[in-house]
């Protein structure tokens, strides 16, 4: 028996390709946030099937700080440049401490260490997009610290 294709991973992350292509393509005009809810959607059902979080989630920061860039920043969270930031600081792995304490020697780290590093590296870029537009306060002073580490990440 032939597994139904909605159930795949490679199906939702296809639907999240079309989808978030659309999102970015100015033709499409205010309809750019509809195809963005839509590719996010099937980002998570991509999940749903297997696909792991930090993977996704490194899709889905990358949208939304294009969305907030691009199409403005707005009170709904998926444009709102603080919860996205607040957003990516819960889906770091590592704790900031360990991770500067890591950074300087990552060559000599575990394989699962220097992944965990890249992944904060990763999941840090969009947050280096919308830096510009996040309200003053406690989160801030974090994400600056950890932009700050990000260029010894590997």
């Amino acid at each position: 028996m032939v597994d139904h294709p909605s159930g795949s991973i490679n199906h939702w992350l296809a639907v999240w390709e079309v989808n978030s292509s659309y999102a970015r393509r100015p033709e499409h005009g205010d309809g750019r946030r509809m195809w963005a809810e839509t590719a996010m959607y099937a980002l998570a059902r991509a999940e749903d099937a297997g696909l792991d979080a930090v993977t996704a989630n490194v899709q889905r920061f990358r949208l939304r700080a294009w969305m907030i860039n691009n199409l403005g920043p707005a009170s709904v969270p998926i444009v709102d440049p603080d919860a996205l930031v607040a957003d990516i600081l819960a889906a770091l792995p590592l704790r900031l401490e360990d991770a500067a304490e890591w950074a300087p020697g990552w060559r000599q780290r575990s394989l699962a260490e220097i992944l965990a590093l890249r992944q904060c590296k990763n999941l840090l870029a969009p947050a280096q997009i919308v830096r510009h537009r996040l309200s003053v306060g406690p989160p801030v002073r974090v994400l600056d610290r950890w932009l700050a580490l990000r260029e010894r990440l590997p």
